[in-house]
This record gives C-alpha cells, structure tokens and sequence, in this order.
C-alpha cells in the first residue's frame, strides 16, 4: 500500500506539539510504546494530586471517590455511544469478563467461538469455562495474518453461546474488520463480545451502530490512564438475563445499606462490579479520557492513519519486514516490525531514548497523538544501526 504524501499535516500538527508538551517523557525520551502503557500526561499527575488533596482534606474521601466514579462511568458511556447504566468499572478485563462468564450458563448453547488473536488471558478465562460445561472453538487467521468476518460467521450454528473477538491483536497490530462482523452475526442467537484494550482510544467506536452487545477496554494504554480500570459495557437489553453469580458490595442495588440478609444485584451494568475500587485508577483514568476528548477523537484517528502509514512507508522503503498488515483497514495504531531477536532489539533501542516493547519477536511500535515524523526519523535511524538484528525482505 502506498504512501498518501497528500496528507495536510500542517492542519493538525501543531495540535500534536501542544499535546505532546503535555507529556513529560517527551523531554528525553520518545514514548513508542502505548500499546503497553500510555505516556503520563501533566493531566494525570495533577489528577493524582487532586486524589491525595481529597484524602488530606476529607481524611476518608469516599464520597468525593464515588462521585469520580460515577462521572467516569458516564464519560467512558459517551466515548462509545452507551448509556451510564450499560458500563461497569472492573479492576481489568479479563476481572470484568470473569465476572460476565458467570452469568452465562453453557449447557444449552456450549459453544465459545474465539479467535487466535485474543490476548491470552481472555483465552484462558473461555478454557477455563470448559469446568463449566463449554467448549471452545477457535478461529484461526489465514496465511496473510488476516481474521475475516466470514471466517467467523462460517463457524456459527445453533450451539453458539458467545462470540469473542479481539479489534485489535496486541502481537502484529491487525484489526478486526467489526463492521463486517457485526452484519454477519447480527442474527446469530449468541452474544457477540469484542475486546478492545488495544484499540480503545484510537479511533471512534459506536457500540451500537457496530451491534456489539458486549465490549470491554481499559485506560492504561491509548487511553492515557491508569492501570486498575477496566470497563466493561453491557447491552441493557440482555440485563435480564445476566445475573453474575461472582459479586461484591458494589455491584449490590444499595451497596451502602450493607446487607448481609440477601443478595439484591443493582439493577444495571454495576452489577458486574464488585468491591472496593483503585480509587487512585479512577482519578488517573478520568484525566487521561478528558484529555483524549479535549482535541477530539476524530483528530486522533486521523493522525494516528497518517503517522503509521509514514512510519509503515520507511520502514519498507529501507527493506525492514512487517508483522503487521499493510492494507489501512486491517491495521490500527500499532505496527510491528520482524527482529531475530526482539528482547535484544527492545534493550538497544532503550539506550537510544525510544521506548518499544516486543512479542513473538516483533518490534511493537504503538503510534499515538502526540507522535511525530521526528519520532519515525529516530525510529528508522537506530533500527539501521540494528540491522543485524532485524529480519530484511531481499
């Protein structure tokens, strides 16, 4: 796929510099790796701040905590399209599913279709409900690395209880085509879940316009928080039929009456919560979406195409091999490059001041906001000075 050099880069770069000063490791450092944890922002510090100025000023700051609580709830909501009642905040994902995979009762429709480029801990959750009674069915991507819609849909039958799927595989950087895939199991009697840790905060995502009925994320990576918060979204219309058996006070109707007579689930999705908060998480997490909304989703997805596309365009201009598949519409915010020896390649690049990390020995670059055409020149500089240790197509 060819480079579009068309792009007017002067409409939003200044946008970026004036984001990217907001992060401090950009003082030394160039951050390449928010796939794994997102830069800290001045935002986030002051938000932790502002968490310990609570506890200081309230001594025990749980109302002021619940309250953030309850406002990050309705931003995550707005961010996708959802309402309040439709999100739970969990400590992580997999917490959240584990939570979900509870309610759900495999002896009538068994069947768990997933695909290969689930991340392990939400592959080993579906195993693990084997015990349960399920049977797994995995989908497996075809000899270019690519998982297509139909390779989905062509494994549905009246067996299928859940369909779970990565958007974005946290090894290579593919992406999942979920408009495709949601017209192909729309009327598929199972539930259609995406995981979208790895791609959350990248681009615009509607849950609803996508069918998706149940769609999880968490805010370390693109979106700019911290670790500890998960969100998890369930389509209200399924909440009668989803009663989690794994609680907690907070996922009570009235979680502060303390009841120990009975069990009375909260009537929305916070059923899936379950006890105390990372109150500190939440305070984190808050800042990091507010500053994702403050220049807008769209810009983000706009500018994330163009740097990977310039970064995806040198890269084999110089004869590097791509993990990551080169059409625009199967690929995301993350481009991985082949190595012979990734942890070593990782190490090097680190004492040059660019911070990547790396899996099945790829060279995962994560390309976010506050990235620039500075940062792909350091990039190819130092991965010419590594030659040795990278794969080339001859």
């Amino acid at each position: 796929m060819g480079f579009d050099d068309t792009f007017n880069t002067e409409s939003l770069l200044p946008d970026v510099i004036s984001f990217r000063d907001r992060f401090p490791i950009f003082h030394n450092k160039i951050h390449l790796a928010s796939n794994a944890m997102g830069a800290v922002s001045d935002a986030t510090e002051e938000a932790y701040r502002s968490y310990l100025d609570d506890r200081i000023h309230y001594g025990a700051s749980w109302e002021a905590a619940l309250s953030k609580q309850e406002e990050l709830r309705k931003s995550f909501a707005d961010f996708i399209n959802a309402k309040p009642s439709e999100i739970a905040i969990c400590y992580s994902a997999t917490q959240g599913l584990g939570v979900l995979s509870t309610s759900i009762n495999w002896l009538n429709r068994r069947k768990i279709i997933f695909d290969d480029y689930n991340f392990p801990s939400v592959a080993q959750l579906w195993h693990a409900q084997k015990l349960r009674g399920a049977e797994v069915v995995r989908i497996s991507p075809d000899s270019e690395g690519i998982i297509r819609p139909e390779y989905v849909a062509n494994a549905l039958d009246k067996d299928v209880g859940l369909i779970s799927v990565s958007h974005v595989c946290y090894k290579n950087g593919h992406r999942l085509d979920l408009e495709g895939l949601g017209k192909r199991v729309r009327h598929a009697d199972a539930l259609y879940l995406v995981d979208d840790y790895q791609g959350c905060g990248t681009r615009k995502i509607d849950v609803n316009a996508l069918g998706i009925d149940i769609y999880v994320g968490g805010a370390v990576k693109f979106l700019l928080g911290s670790a500890g918060i998960g969100f998890l979204f369930v389509k209200e219309d399924l909440l009668e039929t989803l009663h989690p058996t794994l609680t907690g006070w907070f996922g009570q109707k009235a979680s502060y009456e303390m009841e120990i007579e009975a069990h009375e689930e909260a009537a929305d999705a916070s059923r899936f919560q379950i006890g105390t908060p990372s109150v500190p998480a939440i305070y984190e997490s808050l800042a990091g979406l507010n500053l994702i909304n403050s220049v807008g989703i769209n810009n983000v997805e706009k500018w994330i195409s163009y740097i990977t596309s310039l970064v995806i365009h040198r890269l084999i201009e110089e004869g590097f091999v791509l993990a990551t598949p080169l059409d625009p519409q199967s690929r995301a915010a993350q481009v991985a490059i082949k190595s012979i020896d990734g942890v070593k390649v990782v190490s090097e690049l680190q004492k040059r001041g660019i911070i990547t990390t790396t899996r099945d020995n790829n060279i995962r670059t994560a390309w976010h906001f506050y990235n620039t055409p500075e940062d792909v020149d350091a990039l190819i500089s130092a991965l010419q000075d590594l030659r040795d240790l990278m794969l080339f197509d001859h």
